[in-house]
């Protein structure tokens, strides 16, 4: 082998200069932490450290001093806490972040090395700092438009939902009345454009929820079953009415009484049936459904809706899901609709830990997949033969009660007393919390239908006086939330304010009273069937 043509100074010039090209700082040390060989960036982010070095002084006072050079305000001792930090992570060979006197922060690890010594290595990681700081600014203002978002939408549902309140509240009240063809036509129309627009409404909440990650699913004992033939008779009307034929398959092997949330499912299968009617313009569509055993008491659903439909293409395909967007640009024209339903089903069945799937050929229909998964249901047992049913179940229990209403509109008011009273309750109204609290203090009341959403005193606020009241009677009425809540349905949230239940905006006068039901049925007993509990609305007025 030939000789080198460098002499060993050269070489040294040669390492010297390599290292001093090196990006960040470098150093070599001997087994007792002396300087053998260093870089220029080295001698400037660590002056200190190394003059210390050079004097003599031990590794750990030297890392010490160039503390202090940084941070001189602190004390000896603190620093050398600081140092002895420093020191040990280094000797694990676990990387630490150091500033330097210029302000940039070092990524500095070493390592040992054969003969002895060590090797220590800086990075410059000031650049990825800033980005970190930046990404947190950008999340704090994206958490913070989200925020507004989120205020804007409780203000702008409360909004729109108490004139809706008065346009179906009062729609629903004429429905029962006499009306002639024409009348009761025209009602009908009335009453579809309010759904229509709630619907709309709600799935621009519901989406807003999923996506401010708010939306909570509540499994219940359920039966299956049951539901699916609940939603084949809605349907069934529609698509007779285009021609088609609507079939439901449920599996027989298949246990039906799960433990889910019926709520969710329903809505994500009725827009799947929805969507198969109102693309399909002969034949017809199919719903089967079974649940396949996956392990200990857990079970997976699959509900698949098929159709004879157009079909779609692999390009529609790819954009199905995506919120607001539609099949093509003609869809919205011929169909209406917000592009919101399968966007929002597919969230929710992934919140319920499945999803939907979708095979489709053009001219050839399409099949939709929802999965979800559920645990064993429990039916619940037959309440007591001397439940106390003279206080519950309709019209029985509803002669004669007192209830307080309370909220700052009057058109709500109105409605809800143009359902109530035609029961035989007796209704005192109240515009908000402070007034609420001062007529509990004046008469005791059977029930309270409470606004969340009103000003002086709101829900919430006017719910924890009554809870914390001295007297007994006040502090243990019945309160039903009453709310138009932009973000839909929360149970469990009034639940932790102290409701004992919850009817939503517009108000349905069905669930209105069932949900009055419901609550002294957990006051005083078992309900009867709920058919027993809505009256003659013909009596409204009269």
């Amino acid at each position: 082998m030939s000789e080198s043509k460098f002499s060993d100074r050269d070489m040294a010039a040669i390492v010297q200069e390599a290292v001093n090209r090196l990006p960040g700082g470098f150093v070599v040390y001997d087994a007792n932490h002396e300087i053998l060989l260093t870089n220029e960036q080295n001698e400037i982010d660590f002056a200190a450290a190394n003059a210390a070095l050079r004097e003599g002084c031990t590794y750990l006072e030297s890392t010490r001093r160039g503390v202090e050079a940084i941070l001189p305000h602190l004390s000896h001792d603190e620093t050398l806490e600081i140092a002895r930090n420093i020191v040990a992570t280094l000797a694990s060979g676990e990387p630490i972040e150091l500033m330097t006197p210029r302000g940039a922060i070092l990524q500095v690890t070493e390592t040992k090395l054969s003969f002895g010594g060590y090797v220590a290595v800086g990075a410059d990681v000031t650049g990825i700092h800033e980005r970190e700081k930046e990404l947190r600014k950008a999340r704090k203002e994206a958490e913070a438009a989200n925020d507004a978002k989120s205020a804007f939408l409780a203000n702008i549902s409360h909004e729109i939902r108490t004139p809706l309140n008065g346009i179906l509240g009062m729609a629903q009240l004429m429905a029962a009345s006499e009306l002639t063809a024409e009348q009761r036509d025209q009602l009908d129309t009335i009453l579809d454009s309010g759904k229509t627009l709630m619907a709309i409404l709600n799935d621009v909440l519901d989406l807003s929820k999923i996506e401010a990650g708010k939306f909570d699913i509540s499994p219940i004992d359920n039966d299956l079953g049951h539901l699916l033939r609940r939603l084949e008779k809605l349907w069934a009307p529609r698509a007779t009415e285009k021609g088609l034929t609507l079939a439901l398959e449920i599996d027989p092997e298949a246990q039906i009484f799960l433990r889910f949330d019926p709520v969710r499912v329903r809505q994500c299968v009725s827009n799947l049936v929805s969507n198969a009617i109102k693309f399909t313009d002969k034949g017809g569509v199919s719903i089967s459904a079974t649940a396949v055993s996956i392990g200990e008491d857990a079970f997976e659903v699959r509900i698949r809706v098929a159709d004879t439909g157009a079909g779609m293409t692999a390009e529609t395909l790819g954009k199905l899901f995506t919120p607001f967007t539609q099949a093509d640009a003609s869809t919205s024209r011929r169909f209406g609709g917000t592009g919101l339903g399968l966007s929002i089903s597919r969230k929710l069945a992934e919140l319920m830990d499945g999803g939907i799937s979708v095979e489709s050929e053009e001219g050839k229909g399409s099949a939709f997949t929802l999965t979800f998964r559920a645990t064993s249901g429990r039916r619940a047992g037959e309440a007591p033969a001397h439940a106390d049913v003279d206080k519950t179940g309709g019209v029985r229990w509803a002669k004669g009660l007192s209830m307080l209403l309370v909220d700052d509109h009057a058109l709500n008011r109105k409605v809800a007393r143009l359902f109530l009273e035609p029961l035989g309750i007796s209704i005192v109204e109240a515009a908000n919390g402070e007034e609420a609290i001062r007529w509990l203090q004046t008469q005791p009341f059977d029930l309270v239908l409470l606004d969340m959403h009103m000003p002086v005193m709101d829900g919430p606020e006017t719910l924890a006086h009554i809870r914390a009241h001295e007297v007994p009677a006040i502090r243990d009425v019945p309160v039903i939330a009453l709310t138009a809540d932009s973000l839909g349905r929360n149970d469990a949230r009034y639940r932790e304010l102290g409701a004992d239940g919850y009817v939503g905006k517009p108000i349905d006068h069905r669930e209105l009273i069932v949900a009055i039901g419901s609550v002294l049925e957990e006051k005083h007993g078992r309900v009867p069937a709920p058919k027993a509990a809505f009256p003659d609305l013909r009596q409204v007025g009269s």
